[in-house]
């Protein structure tokens, strides 16, 4: 396929570094063009929160100038603890009907005032009971004052957001194609949240986070009191606990068994907490690469990235690429 249409860019960041790749094509067919991460200055985002707007305005400008972005169109994924997620049911209206029907009843649902928040949803699917025909419906709520913050650095750097969505979301979606038979779990992390998703045959049906920013901090040594190798123990205790927790109620409420558990990290720590779930669990631990086969041209360079440090920025992307 030759490198025609217009491109996105999917971007997420977290306390460390901004993660972004620019994409071109269809999403049967998308075509890596650009790749690339800065690292953020001390301070700019905390828990993947922004504390400072202006100080990430201007470490997107170096990203996307030291990067060759031609594109300025960008889809951001946030992955904080102020995006929640919730999941319900409702009774079965006409499609038109869905959207109010939602927004008048998600505040059962929501521990936040629905004013506070921009909300979304996704309606995963239809199930009969004898009181009725009802919808399954994932409710995505953002705290506004925290996405206002973001698009003001996005702003300041001219860059068009044509879409927020969920990093964790995204990095779910990127998982299924080669794992939606089946029950599994999936943990995902960046350098601040873990996020831990269970599927049934494709279909989410729990998600959770859980802040790690304390052990994974790259700036802690041993002289601050942890040396690398004990962080990854704690990490992992805490993941496993954490794992542990969210199937057990899963299987509470579904009476489903997980089959395995797949690890996606953003950094070198993703074997090394993998390895250490396998010791500490009889499931069947996998680190998949959903997008190892992922087609990449460049024109001006040679592309050569881990594509698992990036599996969130690429589904962003391919999700804005659109599906014509």
């Amino acid at each position: 396929m030759g490198l025609i249409g217009k491109s996105i860019v999917g971007l997420e960041l977290d306390s460390q570094e901004i993660r972004a790749v620019e994409i071109r094509g269809t999403q049967k067919n998308p075509v890596l063009i650009s790749a690339g991460k800065v690292r953020l200055p001390e301070g700019v985002v905390k828990e993947g929160r922004l504390v400072n707007p202006a100080l990430l305005g201007t470490s997107l400008e170096r990203l996307f100038r030291e990067n060759s972005f031609k594109s300025r169109d960008v889809v951001f994924g946030v992955n904080n603890q102020d995006v929640i997620v919730r999941f319900a049911s409702f009774p079965k209206v006409p499609e038109d009907k869905i959207g109010g029907m939602i927004r008048f009843q998600a505040q059962d649902y929501i521990p936040v005032l629905l004013e506070e928040l921009e909300l979304d949803y996704i309606v995963v699917n239809e199930k009969k009971t004898a009181e009725g025909e009802f919808i399954n419906v994932i409710l995505v709520g953002a705290k506004k004052k925290m996405l206002y913050d973001f698009i003001e650095a996005f702003n300041q750097a001219k860059i068009s957001l044509k879409e927020i969505d969920s990093a964790m979301l995204a990095v779910g979606r990127a998982s299924l194609p080669g794992s939606n038979d089946g029950t599994f779990a999936l943990v995902s992390f960046n350098y601040d949240i873990a996020n831990i998703l269970i599927f049934k045959d494709g279909v989410l049906g729990m998600a959770r986070s859980v802040l790690i920013s304390q052990f994974l901090d790259p700036n802690t040594s041993m002289a601050g009191g942890i040396d690398p190798d004990d962080k990854i123990e704690k990490i992992s205790d805490v993941l496993l606990n954490e794992i542990k927790a969210s199937v057990s109620y899963y299987m509470m409420q579904s009476k489903q068994a997980i089959d395995k558990i797949l690890v996606l990290g953003v950094n070198s720590s993703q074997k090394k907490i993998a390895d250490k779930l396998r010791e500490k669990t009889e499931l069947n631990i996998i680190m998949p690469d959903p997008y190892h086969h992922l087609e990449k041209k460049s024109k001006d360079r040679s592309i050569n990235i881990n594509t698992s440090d990036y599996t969130a920025a690429i589904s962003l992307a391919i999700k804005g690429l659109g599906e014509k």
